[in-house]
């Protein structure tokens, strides 16, 4: 019996290494797509949960994939006194950051600090209206500013807020741990919008740590609202939610929340809405 050469055994070691190292890749790439999928809803009988590529991202590159997403607001500037900047959008360290700044030294610079421009705010948009019908999740964590930071959906006529989140509202402090959610139904006009606004007390503030907010849209008069995987909330909108929607990630100032201080939106530490990723899914028939 021929022994094996020296070069023999390390070719066939060398080949048992792949081996194992193909199976402990499978094996990795199985683990992360069960996580992926922990918070999802159980499915409908006969049907199972399917990503939707366009709507997911985990932003783990160095700069913002321009396929899927749009560094800006495509039909609106944002909520004086704040208006979204391009500037403050950026992808780095695995995160989607949603910068809030401004240029001023102080408000006394400003006539009417509520209605004058002086923040420079951040938005971004799914590149098509393409959300409908399906189970949508982000996990972010707002900025630590009395500014929205805000994962939404909106049409031509309705909208879903799973969250615009107050991480420190200088009128009621109180709401930093509150989980704002709402819809808006207008095919008349904001002036006859139907509004379904709901509210949750969460764990922490929504500044003080990641959250995961999640919407299941059922249909045309199901919204279900989720925290952490966890139901908190259902509505059913003002009207009939059948069209196709853009996906949104932005700041805005709400001035009946009360105003951002210049000091804080200075403040790096303090000025930034990050998210650490976003999957949306979408029902087909096994």
């Amino acid at each position: 019996m021929k022994r094996p050469t020296r070069i023999g055994v390390i070719v066939t070691m060398a080949a048992m290494v792949v081996a194992v190292m193909a199976i402990w890749l499978t094996l990795q790439r199985t683990r992360l797509e069960k996580e992926k999928m922990a918070n999802l809803p159980e499915p409908p009988e006969g049907y199972r949960w399917e990503a939707i590529p366009e709507l997911t991202d985990e932003f783990d590159g160095d700069a913002l994939d321009t396929s899927k997403w749009l560094d800006y607001h495509p039909y609106w500037g944002g909520r004086e006194p704040s208006q979204h900047d391009p500037a403050n959008v950026n992808v780095r360290d695995g995160l989607l950051h949603l910068k809030s700044t401004t240029d001023i030294d102080d408000i006394s610079e400003i006539a009417d600090p509520e209605q004058d421009v002086w923040v420079r705010a951040a938005c971004v948009t799914s590149r098509k209206p393409i959300a409908s019908y399906g189970y949508y999740e982000a996990r972010m964590k707002a900025s630590a500013l009395s500014m929205t930071s805000s994962f939404w959906f909106q049409g031509e006529y309705s909208e879903i807020d799973v969250v615009e989140q107050l991480g420190t509202p200088k009128v009621k402090p109180s709401r930093s741990t509150w989980m704002l959610m709402n819809t808006h139904y207008y095919p008349d006009g904001w002036d006859n919008d139907k509004k379904t606004p709901r509210t949750w007390q969460m764990p922490s503030g929504s500044a003080d740590e990641y959250h995961t907010y999640g919407v299941w849209w059922k249909d045309d008069n199901t919204i279900w609202f989720y925290h952490n995987g966890e139901r908190v909330a259902q509505v059913k909108p003002g009207g009939d939610f059948d069209e196709p929607m853009y996906m949104f990630f932005d700041t805005e100032v709400f001035v009946w929340e009360g105003l951002p201080d210049v000091a804080s939106l200075k403040d790096s530490a303090r000025n930034t809405m990050t998210v650490d990723w976003v999957r949306g899914w979408r029902l087909v028939e096994k």
